[in-house]
């Protein structure tokens, strides 16, 4: 069991869009985030940083393809 603090900071391509910490004593990181559009994610626990990475870069595109089907972007012409 670890007795210090561990932090990361998770990207999405060039955006910081929040951080992760593992409080002394705790197992799993906690999702922090620093853009609204992350606000999704805040309080979720990950077991290690890979896996916030992971989870922030499937939101990224999950909001990507709503705003597309949204206005209509990237569909065919019957």
């Amino acid at each position: 069991m670890s007795d210090t603090t561990q932090s990361y900071v998770i990207e999405v391509g060039d955006d910081q869009v929040g951080v992760i910490i593992k409080e002394a004593g705790e197992s799993e990181f906690q999702f922090h985030a620093a853009l609204l559009a992350y606000q999704a994610l805040e309080g979720r626990l990950f077991a290690n940083p890979l896996l916030a990475e992971r989870a922030a870069i499937a939101h990224s595109v999950g909001r990507r393809q709503i705003r597309r089907s949204r206005f209509g972007y990237g569909r065919r012409a019957a």
